[in-house]
């Protein structure tokens, strides 16, 4: 494998399936202040039916400039999605392997294994979440890498975070097809956040629309209050009159958070609770 050294953007092959080869894009820091950078790390959504590792770093700009600004490293991530076949067991392994894939040549590519700070919108919040709650070694693929990996803080974008439960979120067929063959109340269970809440969950930062018709603001309502009940650091934003990227959905409503709000609170908590 080509890996870069120094500070060069690259796309890289992290992992060789029977569907296609799945890649990351590395984007270095801009600014040289950490002697190994942190990883601000995403995961794209589209409902575990479609995700382009790109249309999640143009999802969240804002704080992939600032955060490289402030020495932060950025990975953005390809995964299998239920259209080519993949069940979400399979997903998550593709997850964490990328998350092992970049602790692995964490000295080449001049970043902090132990640093890691995840991110999500939507499907990719659901996935961010449990790559930093689940246990790693739930899900291990066959693959080369075993490196560990330490997840500092999460945020995560209208999150379905109860996928047990169809009261908090309109995604139905979304997950009948990524469970295919073990749809079960178990298999979704463990397959939630909200499951895997405990006191060493890291911080996370959550954000929400009330007028989210997708992923209802109780999914994340709801894991905020799991996540203070356990006493983990966590904060809540919601965006009241916000839709399920935080736009307007009434004619005669402003939502009270926009999409620049929470990439500014996203990075104020990432430098808070991410470089600790």
């Amino acid at each position: 494998m080509d890996i870069p050294k120094g500070n060069k953007a690259a796309d890289l092959i992290y992992k060789n399936t029977s569907v296609r080869d799945l890649a990351l894009t590395f984007l270095p820091p801009i600014q040289e202040t950490y002697a190994k950078a942190p990883i601000y790390f995403l995961i794209p959504g589209g409902g575990w039916t479609t995700e382009t590792r790109q249309s999640m770093i143009d999802f969240s700009a804002q704080s992939v400039e600032d955060l490289r600004n402030q020495g932060f490293a950025v990975v953005s991530i390809d995964y299998r999605i239920s259209k080519e076949g993949a069940v979400m067991h399979e997903i998550l392994c593709d997850c964490f392997d990328a998350a092992r894939y970049i602790s692995h040549f964490a000295d080449v590519l001049g970043v902090d294994r132990n640093r890691f700070v995840c991110s999500g919108h939507s499907a990719g919040a659901h996935l961010a979440l449990m790559l930093s709650y689940a246990p790693e070694d739930a899900y291990r693929d066959e693959y080369p890498f075993c490196d560990a990996f330490h997840v500092a803080a999460v945020a995560a974008m209208s999150a379905p975070t109860i996928l047990y439960d169809n009261s908090v979120h309109h995604l139905q067929n979304n997950l009948s097809a990524v469970f295919s063959g073990c749809d079960t109340k178990e298999e979704r269970e463990k397959e939630s956040p909200v499951t895997h809440v405990d006191p060493n969950c890291p911080p996370t930062f959550l954000c929400a629309g009330t007028s989210d018709y997708l992923v209802f603001a109780t999914s994340s309502e709801r894991l905020y209050e799991a996540l203070e009940t356990a006493g983990v650091p966590c904060a809540l934003m919601l965006s009241i009159g916000g839709g399920h990227i935080f736009e307007k959905i009434h004619s005669s409503i402003e939502p009270s958070v926009a999409m620049p709000e929470v990439q500014t609170a996203i990075r104020d908590f990432i430098l808070k609770y991410g470089i600790q």
